[in-house]
């Protein structure tokens, strides 16, 4: 018997590297609500505009001091795959984000003010992962403190079950070359 290991965390270096059609949708349309000055407040995000992408998707409120994620919208595709609707948690809360990397990467959109994409891996709960692409977009109520992010977990790509065995663990082990 051989422990199974979380793939790994993997940050894109850029929009490039992103696979998901879905993604590069939400950055898109991300991008038509930013100014050349400001980051865009939650209230520029209209849902009707996004529709096909609403169950895939993440709302998100940030606090600085402590750093605090709390979800406040999460989509049913979402919930179906973490087999939880955590709505209105705080992410420590949440079993099946557990050292995902991904509040290292809403560090990183603080931190940067940019959008993150990655990769990262859910436990299907029967000896498999289920590996998904995100991306976290930033808002601003302001225009300049991030306080909230919209979010998008995309895990449609035909090689996104993997289920693990010692040939295939290798495999995942190694990063994307870009």
């Amino acid at each position: 018997m051989y422990e199974l290991e979380r793939p790994p965390h993997l940050f894109y270096a850029a929009l490039d590297d992103v696979q998901s059609p879905r993604i590069r949708q939400l950055h898109d349309y991300w991008r038509s609500k930013c100014s050349d000055v400001a980051l865009p407040p939650r209230s520029a995000i209209e849902p009707a505009d996004i529709r096909p992408l609403l169950p895939h998707l993440i709302l998100t409120e940030l606090t600085p001091e402590p750093f605090r994620i709390v979800y406040r919208l999460v989509g049913t595709a979402v919930a179906k795959w973490h087999k939880d609707d955590f709505t209105g948690r705080d992410h420590e809360s949440v079993e099946s984000l557990a050292e995902s990397g991904i509040a290292d990467s809403y560090r990183r959109v603080v931190a940067t003010a940019a959008p993150v994409f990655g990769r990262t891996g859910l436990y299907a709960g029967d000896q498999s992962w289920i590996v998904f692409e995100y991306a976290i977009f930033p808002l601003s109520d302001d225009g300049v403190t991030i306080n909230k992010c919209l979010a998008i977990e995309s895990a449609d790509q035909p090689e996104v079950q993997v289920r693990l065995d010692s040939a295939q663990t290798a495999d995942l082990a190694a990063p994307p070359t870009h």
